[in-house]
């Protein structure tokens, strides 16, 4: 995947963590939206229609029970990847059982979550073309 089109949404209540994560994230040449709560986080996914490729997820905002923004994420766009940050372990079950993708604790730097970012659209990616490799139509359409 070209980093020019992998698009990130942010959703974090904390402005100035919003406003580090998502420079540092364009300086490393991704497409950056930033969002601030829970329904303003639905509502930006709506409207990119499944042209987000990752969600960086606030640990509060990805483990609301009301909100529930990971079950909805997912049924907006099944693809999406979800990395949650936690200030603790404690709703770490919760979050991944919801459908993250990826959750880790603070603190953190910016650089770790960039890669963690990485690792898990590299993941995405690979499961991807093995199951590409692996399916009938790609093993019998080859040119030898």
């Amino acid at each position: 995947m070209d980093k020019q089109k992998i698009r990130i949404l942010i959703a974090d209540d904390n402005k100035d963590v919003n406003i580090l994560l998502a420079a540092t994230l364009v300086l490393k040449g991704y497409e950056v939206y930033k969002t601030y709560s829970a329904d303003e986080c639905i509502s930006k996914l709506e409207e990119y229609e499944g042209k987000v490729n990752v969600l960086l997820l606030n640990g509060a905002i990805a483990a609301d029970r009301g909100a529930m923004v990971i079950v909805k994420t997912k049924r907006i766009n099944p693809d999406i990847k979800i990395l949650a940050v936690a200030d603790d372990e404690s709703e770490k079950t919760r979050v991944l059982d919801y459908g993250a993708d990826g959750f880790t604790t603070k603190p953190i730097s910016v650089e770790t979550i960039v890669n963690k970012i990485s690792a898990l659209l590299t993941v995405g990616n690979s499961i991807w073309l093995n199951s590409k490799l692996n399916s009938r139509s790609f093993l019998s359409n080859r040119p030898y």
